[in-house]
């Protein structure tokens, strides 16, 4: 059964990402690109297809406790990842805070979508969304370590 509805799930993270179409960053520096960070980019892309997919492969959720526990993870992982857009742009649109870390939490703006997805995931009782949020992870978070290196960040503490 095909469940559409499922669809906000990746659209609460994709939306976001308009801001970056219409108001693009400001001192993107130069970068390097890597064969290592070129399998980054193509494993990213593996997980991103199918989180954007999947949902609609899921059941809707019962809402029972367990049901809850986890849509209040995806909750504040969205939030917090809200708040990485919120700081970019209030920030003048600088580049490099798509990547610096915030609350401690490094690269915020790679691990947040993740770990919002691996909560739906299991909101969803979806191990196909689970494997793709664990792909998308294993080529976004070291896809946007490897950015933030370039960029310095590890010195700017």
């Amino acid at each position: 059964m095909i469940e559409f509805g499922n669809l906000l799930i990746p659209a609460a993270v994709l939306l976001p990402n308009l801001l970056y179409a219409f108001w693009p960053a400001a001192n993107v520096p130069k970068l390097t690109d890597s064969p290592r960070s070129l399998l980054y980019k193509i494993v990213e892309g593996a997980g991103r297809a199918g989180v954007m997919i999947t949902p609609i492969f899921s059941a809707a959720p019962q809402f029972n406790l367990y049901e809850t526990f986890f849509l209040s993870g995806m909750i504040v992982f969205l939030l917090l990842y809200y708040a990485g857009w919120a700081r970019y742009l209030a920030g003048g649109r600088e580049w490099s805070l798509l990547f610096l870390p915030m609350g401690g939490l490094p690269v915020p703006m790679a691990v947040a979508p993740v770990l919002f997805f691996i909560s739906a995931s299991l909101f969803l009782h979806s191990p196909l969304l689970l494997i793709s949020s664990l792909i998308l992870g294993a080529g976004h978070i070291p896809a946007s370590l490897h950015m933030y290196r370039q960029i310095g960040g590890d010195r700017k503490k």
